[in-house]
């Protein structure tokens, strides 16, 4: 699939809590060209100077902007409004010191934006699907996927059956989720036990050929991920695995360690 990479500006129409530790901005798109109806799950990559500035205009000739991942939450093409969640980092909670070492541009913004901010984007982009025609499903997803994985769960069907696995960093965080009367959510408080991971590893595993969706933390993701093959020998076309990012690495360096973990994982 051909990627978006022309930018083009937002402006901030609203900026507001959904919850403790999750930040909702509300975005007016400038030309909606590009963005098809339903594209709420896809995502868009928002661009900052290396500094953390939004003003592309500040880099000088040589200087190329940096890039930070969001999932779009919702998309109103009538009005032109473009919402995206963002996670509130407790790492930066006190301490909102930008630096191309400590990464973080994205949640600055976030906490900071105002009424009439503009920032550039690229996208948006769609991800791998899931198959809707699996015999069940298990979800595995931390605060960064929660707008991926509720996406999601709005696609499936009726009859669908499985587990959702969520990891927050409270109880006031979990997003009410319409869910088929067969799928069952089981929560995880980060940093306390049971860990994502290790609540993936306690549910029953459900007869038939699952589909298997994880989107987290690198070294969750991993976890999982090595449960899942070790364990249960699930084909890699019946899984999608991807780590949104890296706890104590900015994301520049997140998508090093990510693509090296790719290529040595599809060998």
């Amino acid at each position: 699939m051909k990627k978006n990479k022309q930018a083009q500006s937002l402006t901030v129409s609203a900026s507001y809590s959904i919850t403790p530790n999750m930040q909702r901005i509300e975005f007016t798109v400038d030309d909606i060209a590009n963005f098809p109806e339903h594209c709420a799950g896809q995502y868009i990559k928002l661009m900052f100077t290396p500094w953390g500035a939004t003003d592309l205009a500040l880099l000088s000739g040589e200087e190329k902007p940096v890039l930070r991942t969001y999932t779009i939450s919702d998309f109103n093409p009538v009005t032109r409004q473009l919402i995206v969640d963002f996670v509130k980092h407790q790492l930066l909670a006190k301490d909102t010191l930008i630096s191309t070492a400590r990464g973080g541009h994205g949640h600055y913004f976030a906490q900071h934006a105002c009424v009439g901010d503009r920032i550039s984007m690229i996208g948006p982009n769609a991800t791998k699907p899931i198959d809707l025609a699996a015999d069940w499903f298990l979800f595995a997803a931390d605060m960064t996927s929660l707008p991926a994985l509720s996406n999601l769960i709005n696609a499936l069907p009726e009859h669908a059956k499985g587990h959702v696995v969520v990891e927050v960093l409270s109880e006031e965080d979990l997003p009410s989720l319409t869910l088929p009367k067969g799928m069952s959510v089981h929560l995880s408080i980060k940093d306390k036990a049971p860990s994502l991971a290790a609540q993936v590893e306690n549910l029953p595993w459900l007869k038939g050929i699952p589909f298997v969706w994880c989107a987290c933390e690198f070294s969750a993701m991993k976890a999982v991920r090595r449960y899942v093959a070790d364990h249960h020998d699930v084909a890699h076309t019946n899984c999608y695995f991807s780590s949104y990012w890296k706890q104590g690495i900015t994301e520049d360096g997140h998508k090093i360690l990510k693509r090296e973990d790719s290529e040595a994982f599809n060998k």
